[in-house]
């Protein structure tokens, strides 16, 4: 039988079985909430595998679905094509990951803002959040509109709680602040850890990092004193 059967086909056959069988590596954190149809985890798990080894290009729905364990055509009856896979899984991350409504109004804006700050750093600094940022950032120039998802869901409902607390706060550019607010905590560390050459930051530089950056944004808006010293941020050098 071998002389007949073409070279290499046992060899791509077995590849085949092995993918096939391959274990997920990505398990749900423990921070993510589950969702309800335990299929719809299992596939979105192994498109994030997929996506992080081939890149949002390179992985295809047929490799996606191997990985998962389930039908080309059941992959197809949950979710439309790799966008959707994509969006999905940034909405799940996102549902738990950052918080959706602004504070109540009797509490304190000032600590509700780095309380914010806090929850967003932890979010940015996540792997998951991070291996997501890479894979958009190296599908931008052929895949701009998954840049734009991306960007369109994670954004949003940060922009409308940090706008509800600018009012709070009396500040006249609301637009100007959330975009300095955003910009202070995507600084030097956060960059420094997307390209591997910081680790992600433990929690409490995470809190020093988010008093730091809403001090300093006071400091612009409110006239609020400057920040110490001793709250430099995470991965910069002494000042």
């Amino acid at each position: 039988v071998s002389n007949i059967v073409p070279n290499g086909f046992h060899a791509r056959v077995a590849m085949k079985r092995a993918q096939i069988g391959k274990p997920l590596k990505t398990g749900r954190p423990k921070w993510l909430a589950p969702l309800d149809d335990p299929r719809n985890e299992t596939i979105l798990a192994a498109a994030f595998d997929v996506f992080g080894e081939k890149g949002f290009h390179g992985a295809t729905m047929l490799e996606i679905a191997n990985r998962a364990r389930v039908s080309k055509k059941t992959l197809y009856e949950h979710f439309a094509g790799k966008a959707g896979l994509f969006r999905a899984l940034v909405a799940w991350g996102g549902r738990r990951n950052l918080p959706a409504a602004p504070p109540p109004p009797d509490s304190d804006p000032v600590a509700a803002l780095e309380a914010h700050a806090r929850a967003i750093l932890t979010a940015m600094m996540r792997p998951e959040s991070l291996a997501l940022v890479r894979i958009v950032a190296a599908e931008a120039v052929r895949f701009p509109e998954l840049g734009r998802d991306f960007d369109a869901q994670v954004r949003k409902a940060s922009v409308a709680i940090v706008d509800a607390l600018a009012a709070r706060l009396g500040i006249a550019d609301a637009a100007a602040f959330g975009a300095d607010f955003i910009a202070l905590l995507r600084g030097e560390s956060y960059f420094r850890v997307l390209i591997g050459a910081l680790p992600p930051p433990r929690r409490a530089a995470l809190t020093r990092q988010a008093h730091h950056a809403v001090q300093c944004l006071l400091a612009a808006y409110c006239s609020s004193p400057a920040p110490s010293r001793s709250a430099r941020p995470y991965g910069s050098s002494p000042w």
